[in-house]
C-alpha cells in the first residue's frame, strides 16, 4: 500500500503563527531596500513623478479633515514613498480600522512598533489583535505589557488581565482542506479535517476538541485484489491538546474509523488511536498592503517536525522538513512566495512508503492573505531508504510535479 500524502509539508497554521516574530534588524534593511524601490517604481503609480511627499500629506490630511474616502490610496502612496515613516502607518492604521479592515490596522501598527518600539504601539495592537479573534497573540502582547516602564500602561494591563480572569474559556473551529494532483500518480489525493475545540484554561494551553476527517484520492480500488494508494478513510472522534510553548504541540485522539475503499481483508470499521507531538518555528515576511505590486523578496526560513502513534497502523512514524525561500511579489490582498525544502520520513515498522528522502522547489499564492487559502505547484524529487524489509515494487528514485489548493482556517 503507497500512502501517499502531501510529503513532508509545512501546515499554514504554523506559518502563520510565527509571522509577526520577523527579526527587526532584516526588517530595517528591507525598510531600506523597499524605499529605494517605491523611488524606481513611482512612475508605475499614479502620482505624478514630481509630486513630493509633503504635497502627498498635505493632499491627504485635507482630505481626510473632509471626510472624504481618498484618504486611505493618498496615505497608501505616502507609505510607498517612505515606508520607514512610523506616523504615516499608524495614520493609515487608523484609516484602515474606521473602516472595519482591523487586520490590515494591526499590521500597520507591528511594522510600526518593529520601526520604532513603543509600549503604546503595542498595547492597541493587543487590543485589536483581541478583535479579530486573534487571541493567543493578544495575550501575548499583555503579557510583554506587564512590565511596561509606564505606570498607567501596566496598570491597565493587569486590569485587563484581571477582568479576563473571571471571563469563562473560548471554542475555537479550525477548517484544513488540501487536495492535491499528483502526477507521479496521475491521480487526485485529498484530506481534510475540521476540528471544533474548547479551551480548558485561561491561557489557551490545554484544549478538548472533537473532530471530523476524510482521505482517499481517486485511483484506490478495494476488493479481493485491492490497489491502495491512500488512506482512504473517514475517522470521527475526540482529543485532547497542549500547547505547552509556542510552536509545540502535543495532542491523543480516540476515534472510529470507516474506511472508505473495501478491503476484503480487514473490517470497514475500526478504532483510531493516535498520539503525536509537534514542533515548527520560523522566520516569514511581514505582510504589507500594496496597491501596486510590490517585489520584497522578504526571507522565509522554516522547519517543521513531528513524531506519532498510530493504532489503526500499529506503526510509529516520524517527520521533518526544512524550507527556506522568499516573499517575492505583493499586490493588494494577493501574495506569491517561492521556495525549496528537503525532508525526510521515517517509521518504525520499516514500510517502504514511511522511509524516504524527498527535496522540492515550488511556488505558492495567496489571491488574499487573510482568506486562509493557497494555490501551490511544487516539484519534488525523491528517494526511497532501503531499510531491509519486504523489496520495493516501485524504483528507488521518483519525481512528481505536485499541484495544491490548501485552506487552512483557525476562528
Amino acid at each position: 500500500m503507497v500512502h501517499q500524502s502531501t510529503g513532508v509539508g509545512i501546515p499554514v497554521h504554523f506559518q502563520l503563527r510565527f509571522m509577526r516574530r520577523f527579526i527587526p534588524e532584516i526588517i530595517r534593511y528591507a525598510v531600506v531596500i523597499l524605499s529605494f524601490w517605491s523611488t524606481t517604481m513611482r512612475g508605475q503609480t499614479q502620482v505624478p513623478a514630481d509630486t513630493t511627499l509633503d504635497e502627498i500629506l498635505v493632499r491627504a490630511y485635507s482630505v481626510l479633515k473632509a471626510g472624504l474616502p481618498e484618504a486611505q490610496s493618498l496615505f497608501e502612496k505616502a507609505v510607498i514613498m517612505d515606508p520607514a515613516n512610523v506616523l504615516i502607518r499608524k495614520q493609515l492604521a487608523y484609516i484602515y480600522r474606521d473602516k472595519g479592515r482591523t487586520d490590515l490596522a494591526v499590521r500597520q501598527f507591528m511594522i510600526a512598533d518593529t520601526l520604532e518600539p513603543s509600549d503604546t504601539t503595542k498595547l492597541q495592537i493587543a487590543y485589536w489583535l483581541r478583535l479579530i479573534n486573534r487571541q493567543k497573540e493578544s495575550d501575548q502582547y499583555f503579557q510583554q505589557l506587564k512590565t511596561s516602564s509606564s505606570p498607567d500602561i501596566r496598570a491597565q494591563v493587569l486590569n485587563e488581565l484581571a477582568s479576563r480572569a473571571s471571563s469563562p474559556s473560548t471554542w475555537y473551529t479550525r477548517i484544513y482542506a488540501a487536495p492535491y494532483y499528483d502526477s507521479r500518480w496521475e491521480t487526485w489525493f485529498y484530506q481534510g479535517v475540521i476540528q471544533e475545540g474548547y479551551y480548558l484554561d485561561r491561557g489557551h494551553v490545554l484544549s478538548m476538541y472533537g473532530f471530523a476527517s476524510v482521505s482517499g484520492d481517486a485511483r484506490s480500488t478495494g476488493g479481493l485484489a485491492p490497489a491502495i494508494f491512500s488512506d482512504n478513510a473517514f475517522i470521527t472522534g475526540l482529543g485532547m491538546k497542549a500547547e505547552l510553548f509556542a510552536g509545540f504541540q502535543a495532542s491523543v485522539q480516540e476515534g472510529v474509523a470507516i474506511d472508505i475503499v473495501k478491503q476484503a481483508d480487514k473490517s470497514s470499521l475500526r478504532g483510531d488511536f493516535r498520539a503525536i507531538a509537534v514542533y515548527g518555528d520560523g522566520i516569514y515576511p511581514s505582510f504589507t498592503y500594496h496597491s501596486d505590486i510590490e517585489f520584497p523578496f522578504s526571507p522565509l526560513l522554516d522547519f517543521y517536525s513531528s513524531v506519532g502513534y498510530y493504532s489503526r497502523y500499529s506503526n510509529t512514524i516520524g517527520y521533518l522538513q526544512g524550507r527556506a525561500g522568499v516573499r517575492a511579489l505583493e499586490v493588494s490582498h494577493a501574495i506569491l512566495d517561492a521556495y525549496v525544502s528537503l525532508g525526510a520520513v521515517r517509521d518504525g515498522n520499516k514500510e517502504y512508503y514511511n522511509n524516504l528522502v524527498e527535496g522540492s522547489v515550488g511556488a505558492r499564492v495567496s489571491p488574499n492573505i487573510f482568506w486562509g487559502l493557497y494555490l501551490a505547484g511544487e516539484f519534488h524529487r525523491g528517494s526511497y531508504w532501503d531499510v531491509g524489509a519486504i523489496p520495493r515494487p516501485y524504483d528507488q528514485y521518483y519525481s512528481a510535479f505536485r499541484f495544491f489548493v490548501i485552506l487552512d482556517k483557525t476562528f
